[in-house]
């Protein structure tokens, strides 16, 4: 039986789609590597790469929409310096919400390590007192009956982490289907974190986290003894993804658990891997595909994406009619 499908132009909204609204945070990134260990205290260190550009959890995955010709925008905010009117220029669509907040842009220093790990540096700026009240204004007058919204980063506003589940509730009264990324909390899991990760998770309908997220939030070891931790805490009919780097990835809904192998890679910079796979996964959702070809079609995107030094604006290549079965 072969399923129908509608050919498309990279970069090229699919208008028959659903509409995706990525709400969250967008900074400035500050990319080098590769690193293999910290240098001495007052050395100077020089790197073959080296990138400037709009980043943070939920700018990542919009920009990746916009490459995947989504139907997309972001729903975020900006400092009133060099760095925000960068990320203003990036989201000046129809379904983009950026708004100017007085102080600087927060940043991140992402640092590349040879075995493809990473690891960053931030500093909060415009992004520590947006809460759910400021996302709901800017999200008031936007299509959200049926739209597919992501919410992305919590941990990294902390003005937002109260407000997370209420934020959720109020777009799901507004009809629409919520995934949630919540990224990694400053420094490393507490209870009280967990408490909110957990409360976050019952009212969403995707949870996409990577595998060390997975085993954190969990309190196990591996990937797959997550999920049978983790599958409980969603609703009946939601969805679990497990992001597992160059080992795919696993979903897990309504009682199946189904993998996808990752398509053969260069890994230059993995620093927002897990965003475009987010990315390439709500692509795929927007278009009604069922979760395994989602889960391809996601770690395809990542897979293209992180081979790329510096990263482009140009249209990708990967569309889910071009992923093998």
């Amino acid at each position: 039986m072969h399923r129908a499908v509608r050919c498309m132009v990279p970069g090229q909204p699919d208008m028959a789609a659903r509409p995706i609204l990525v709400v969250g945070n967008a900074n400035l990134d500050v990319i080098i590597g590769h690193l293999d260990q910290w240098p001495e205290r007052g050395t100077e260190s020089f790197f073959a790469h080296g990138d400037l550009r709009v980043g943070g959890s939920a700018a990542n995955t919009a920009l990746v929409l916009q490459r995947l010709g989504a139907r997309s925008g972001l729903v975020s905010a900006r400092g009133d310096d060099f760095a925000g009117e960068a990320i203003g220029r990036a989201f000046d669509g129809p379904l983009d919400r950026v708004a100017t907040r007085a102080g600087a842009t927060g940043f991140t220093i992402g640092l590349l390590h040879p075995d493809s790990e990473r690891t960053f540096l931030s500093s909060l700026g415009h992004l520590g007192d947006l809460d759910a009240d400021f996302f709901c204004t800017e999200l008031d007058g936007l299509p959200l009956d049926g739209t597919l919204v992501m919410l992305s980063g919590g941990f990294a506003m902390p003005a937002l982490m109260k407000g997370h589940r209420a934020l959720q509730d109020w777009l799901r009264a507004r009809g629409a289907e919520i995934a949630i990324d919540p990224g990694w909390p400053d420094g490393d899991w507490t209870p009280d974190e967990r408490t909110l990760a957990r409360d976050w998770i019952a009212g969403c309908d995707h949870l996409l986290v990577n595998d060390k997220e997975a085993a954190a939030l969990a309190g196990t070891d591996d990937a797959e003894s997550a999920t049978a931790t983790l599958a409980p805490w969603l609703d009946a009919e939601a969805t679990l993804v497990i992001k597992r780097g160059a080992k795919g990835a696993t979903g897990h809904s309504n009682g199946r658990t189904l993998h996808a192998s990752a398509v053969p890679a260069q890994p230059v910079d993995t620093v927002g891997a897990g965003d475009s796979f987010n990315a390439g996964y709500l692509d795929a959702l927007a278009r009604g595909m069922p979760l395994h070809e989602r889960l391809k079609h996601a770690v395809a995107v990542a897979g293209e994406v992180i081979a790329e030094f510096p990263r482009t604006s140009s249209p990708l290549g990967t569309t889910p009619e071009s992923v093998p079965a």
